[in-house]
């Protein structure tokens, strides 16, 4: 491979060649996030290579994040994407985003008293008939939609409601509206994260074609005495975000392998 193309006569296959050519394209700032990629039959024009070449290199880029098709439309160097710390903390998603520099907007589709059912119930561990307050907002990244969450105030409390419809929840940390203005402090918690695919409303919402993969995470969040103050449910877009979790020795590992080799 050289910089001006494939090199026919080396070792390393040509959708290698090819795929580190466009990502030297990509660094070298020649192809910028968003730009939409030439067709297949241009590339193999260009490079001198085989449809199938073409094929294999752009999927196995599109697989790594490198690139984004895009249905109907053709495919583009994908934008970097977001990465989320707030799994490990309990700073909330506005805090976490904040604190590395980008802006948040959400807008606040409902406030409301609602009984709690479903998945919130279950994490919430309520009785049947149990009524909180919901809070459903579309979150949006440096102007990008990029989530939708249902967060739920484990409180049946029609002033903490009332006051929570006359707060700006737009561009605010929710968990420091709910600290400052309430005393509910977030001390504890506990999130999990998986693979779900984007149907009907969600991919409305988050601007993603159906079957799509988003990023599910379910958290709960305590106070020090154990008491659940709050829980949501969140869709994050894959294709734009992406999780980032620090790790330790786990010392009860460390100690038995102590034991085990003496």
């Amino acid at each position: 491979m050289t910089d001006l193309g494939i090199d026919h006569d080396a070792r390393l296959p040509y959708y290698e060649q090819l795929k580190q050519l466009i990502v030297r394209e990509i660094a070298r700032d020649s192809l910028e996030p968003g730009h939409l990629m030439p067709s297949e039959a241009e590339m193999c024009a260009r490079y001198e290579v085989s449809r199938t070449v073409v094929r294999q290199a752009v999927g196995e880029l599109v697989n790594e994040g490198v690139l984004q098709r895009r249905r109907g439309k053709g495919t583009f160097v994908a934008k970097p994407k977001l990465s989320e710390q707030f799994m490990e903390s309990t700073v909330g998603f506005f805090e976490d985003m904040t604190s590395h520099g980008h802006s948040v907007l959400s807008s606040v589709l409902s406030v409301d008293r609602v009984e709690v059912v479903g998945r919130a119930r279950e994490l919430i561990g309520a009785s049947p008939g149990t009524h909180c307050i919901e809070i459903v907002r579309l979150r949006a990244v440096n102007d990008e939609v990029v989530a939708f969450t249902k967060s739920y105030i484990v409180r049946d409390d029609e002033t903490m409601l009332e006051q929570l419809r006359g707060t700006d929840l737009s561009t605010a940390s929710l968990y420091r509206i709910l600290a400052d203005q309430f005393g509910l402090r977030i001390d504890t918690g506990h999130r999990s994260i998986e693979a779900v695919a984007a149907s009907g409303m969600l991919s409305k919402l988050l601007e993603v074609g159906s079957g799509e993969p988003l990023l599910y995470i379910e958290s709960v969040a305590r106070n020090s005495a154990g008491e659940v103050i709050e829980c949501f449910l969140a869709w994050h877009r894959a294709d734009r975000m992406r999780i980032e979790m620090n790790v330790v020795r786990d010392s009860r590992h460390s100690a038995g392998a102590s034991l085990n080799h003496g």
